[in-house]
């Protein structure tokens, strides 16, 4: 697991998975959960960047 990005309270985490790699968002949901993204460029739009 490897942080990717972050500012204020966004941040993009990386998963290695056996079937490839999963991207976790937090901080874009006001109950503090991640969204899970199947690609970086998925996980940085969720973030809007």
């Amino acid at each position: 697991m490897w942080l990717i990005y972050k500012s204020g309270r966004v941040e993009i985490w990386a998963i290695q998975e056996t079937w490839g790699t999963d991207y976790y968002v937090y901080g874009v949901y006001e109950s503090g959960d991640a969204r899970v993204c199947p690609s970086l460029g998925m996980a940085y739009e969720v973030a809007a960047l």
